[in-house]
């Protein structure tokens, strides 16, 4: 069914270009917003626990201006631990910052770990497309290119972990990440090396904790306005059925971030409400009593939503069906 249409010491400036065009994507819309309310359900649950401990986690700072700490490069080319896309004129024991990439190295603790080592957000964004630019290289087998992609790219996603940064670039950036991931199980499929049934199961295994990563990022970002103009403007059929169950689940978050955030002497109108939640004002009015909101009404007849109530619920029995506005068609 068709969608319906509606070493380099890089900077965010130069971007690369070239093969790595597969993996770029238009930037998609962030997920629900966060619930304080005790009544969540298990998974809001679960996505509430794993912000609080992202909030608990102290950010680093990143301020290495290279795709590898100079460090690191020294002590890997003393070793002799340099991959051949890192190696100068096929040098083992010799490399550059234009062709260096930091390594994935385990850490207990963000203590453990210097800023000067750390990748800021522009120079991530530039070594990852400087690494896609690699994928489909003809030089050396797949499972070569391959295993230093997976390497470097999961370094890419630790740094970013790191520093806790939580914006579109980033959910660009883990897009990026799992399409390397996802194409990579066909091309793995094609390899004829002894040791593909374990590279697969590896590149399966960070393929899904690299999207359990962008699902947490979207969640982080809270964005529903976007999240529902994105399925109105460009959800097919199909989409919009497997979304349909959450649009209202989004739609309660949203309407408690509101109570939550808003000045309690400055009642919210529900007309402004219901056009960003894409609903008509006599339906968001039903989803806010069935949240246990109370509604009040101003001297010219207008429908508000006090702020700081204390008695939001979800529905014991969900939530009943409210349209989409500009989705009409597809709730006939």
């Amino acid at each position: 069914m068709e969608r319906r249409g509606r070493g380099r010491n890089v900077s965010s400036s130069q971007s690369t270009r070239g093969r790595s065009n597969r993996f770029v994507s238009k930037p998609t819309s962030a997920a629900t917003p966060k619930s304080s309310s005790g009544g969540a359900t298990g998974t809001e649950k679960a996505q509430k626990d794993a912000v609080d401990n992202h909030s608990d986690v102290p950010a680093i700072v990143g301020t290495c201006p290279l795709m590898c700490p100079e460090g690191e490069r020294a002590q890997r080319e003393r070793l002799r631990d340099l991959a051949v896309f890192e190696r100068l004129h096929g040098n083992p024991r010799q490399s550059s910052p234009d062709l260096a990439v930091k390594k994935f190295f385990r850490t207990t603790s963000n203590k453990q770990v210097e800023a000067s080592d750390v990748r800021p957000l522009p120079v991530l964004e530039d070594t990852l497309n400087y690494l896609l630019n690699l994928f489909d290289s003809r030089e050396y087998p797949f499972e070569v290119v391959h295993d230093f992609l997976f390497d470097r790219t999961r370094s890419i996603r630790q740094d970013l972990s790191m520093q806790n940064v939580v914006n579109d670039k980033v959910i660009h950036m883990y897009e990026k990440m799992v399409k390397f991931h996802i194409i990579s199980l066909r091309k793995l499929r094609g390899c004829r090396s002894q040791n593909t049934s374990s590279t697969h199961y590896l590149n399966m295994e960070q393929l899904a904790k690299t999207l359990t990563s962008l699902f947490d990022l979207f969640f982080r970002m809270g964005n529903y306005k976007r999240f529902l103009s994105t399925i109105a403007a460009e959800a097919s059929y199909l989409q919009y059925c497997i979304l349909e169950p959450y649009i209202n689940q989004v739609r309660a978050l949203a309407v408690l971030c509101i109570n939550n955030g808003g000045y309690r002497l400055h009642p919210y109108p529900l007309a402004h409400l219901s056009k960003l939640l894409m609903m008509t004002e006599s339906d968001l009015e039903s989803l806010c009593r069935a949240c246990g909101l109370d509604i009040c009404t101003d001297e010219d007849g207008c429908n508000l939503l006090p702020t700081k109530q204390t008695t939001f619920c979800h529905p014991k029995d969900g939530f009943q069906s409210y349209r989409v506005l500009g989705l009409e068609e597809f709730e006939r």
